[in-house]
């Protein structure tokens, strides 16, 4: 039976083609999307990382104060990033109706020794505006953690744009795909970005040839996971037979991997400005199959759906549902009728009593939402849906 695959890249074979030839003797791609990304974000200060996370862990090192408080719903790869640099992790609870921290539960920690990791969750913005003022008037750095929200807008204005600085990421997940990651820092402050520049050329050195194959092969692997009869044989070998639903674990890495010591490639930037110019069409892609989402699923009663882009902003990287009842019940029968879902940090890095942030942890799914969703495997994605949403009512 074919199945439709959790995540698609927006990358072809002909552009990892092109990478592989991509010579790393010179600046000219990683200069050019450094030029790019200056001018779409508003500064000249961006550094290139080989990660979200690893711009993330260059930013904190160079950053006197001793902790950060992060959403209690996020990648356990933020807590990584932010322990390997150092710093005491402090969480905020999520908000009531959404995925990203709520402002109120910011007030206890905040003081000058403090950094706010201002998180816009599935590229759905937080509210950063009480964030924002509730930090400065405590003498907090804030910190946007725009990594899945790169082209959203509050009114607006980009994301990445309210804070101190910014990271943001090329995951596979991302709007902006590269194989395996990549990502990019920016910075308000003069002295700051100096600060990270020279320690991102003192600590990161550039990418061994091996892993650059690696990584074009399993770029090559997911656009081959494309194919939906290929894909329910990956699928069975990886995780239905194995007993698994996702490659998450509970643990951190306890050292620097790849993702911190490399430095972005001369190919991975290559492979990104295709896409950073066919930016907008990728938004609207996104947005349409967001809405279409909301208004084919609108009335359903075993799952919740996310809020609306009341004002077309945002730049969405997933489609989170919210399952009232057995969340893997509800997978597996999806599973089965050739619809996959993906798994949102399963793994939390913060403590149970942070409730409804492990609420939101048990009970999200992400449906397939990608630019090359087809319009048919959009209507078997909502057929499925509103199959399960029956067959649940029903039996309730």
């Amino acid at each position: 039976m074919r199945m439709i695959p959790r995540t698609k890249v927006s990358y072809r074979l002909p552009d990892l083609v092109r990478a592989f030839f991509t010579s790393e003797k010179g600046d000219r791609h990683r200069a050019e999307l450094t030029r790019r990304l200056a001018e779409l974000i508003g500064t000249q200060q961006v550094v290139l990382t080989a990660s979200g996370r690893g711009a993330l862990y260059i930013l904190l090192s160079c950053l006197p104060q001793r902790r950060i408080l992060v959403p209690a719903y996020t990648c356990k790869a933020v807590v990584e990033a932010a322990r390997l640099a150092g710093k005491e992790v402090l969480f905020g609870e999520s908000e009531e109706n959404g995925f990203n921290m709520s402002p109120q539960s910011l007030s206890r920690w905040l003081d000058a020794d403090t950094i706010l990791l201002a998180t816009h969750q599935f590229g759905i913005p937080c509210d950063i505006r009480p964030m924002l003022e509730a930090a400065r008037e405590r003498g907090a750095f804030v910190v946007e953690d725009a990594a899945a929200s790169f082209g959203s807008r509050i009114d607006g204005h980009l994301t990445g744009t309210f804070g101190d600085a910014a990271i943001f990421s090329f995951d596979s997940t991302k709007l902006i795909n590269v194989p395996l990651k990549a990502g990019f820092l920016v910075v308000r402050d003069a002295s700051l970005f100096t600060r990270c520049q020279a320690f991102a050329a003192a600590n990161t050195s550039p990418m061994p040839w091996m892993r650059k194959m690696r990584y074009l092969l399993l770029g090559s692997v997911l656009i081959a996971l494309e194919e939906p009869a290929l894909y329910r044989l990956f699928h069975n070998l990886k995780f239905r037979w194995r007993g698994r639903f996702t490659d998450d674990s509970a643990g951190l890495q306890p050292r620097l991997g790849p993702f911190y010591r490399d430095a972005m490639a001369e190919w991975q930037a290559a492979l990104a400005m295709p896409q950073i110019e066919c930016l907008d069409l990728l938004i609207a892609k996104r947005r349409r199959l967001y809405a279409e989402y909301l208004r084919r699923l609108r009335g359903a009663t075993s799952f919740a759906l996310p809020a609306m882009d009341a004002n077309n902003e945002w730049a969405p990287i997933r489609f989170p549902i919210l399952v009232h009842r057995d969340k893997m019940k509800f997978y597996n029968k999806a599973a089965r009728r050739g619809v996959d879902f993906a798994f949102s940090f399963t793994y939390l890095a913060s403590p149970s009593e942070y409730v409804h942030s492990h609420r939101l942890a048990a009970s999200i799914l992400d449906l397939p939402f990608y630019e090359r969703l087809t319009d048919h495997e959009l209507d078997q994605v909502v057929g499925v849906l509103r199959e399960l949403d029956g067959v649940t009512a029903a039996g309730a």
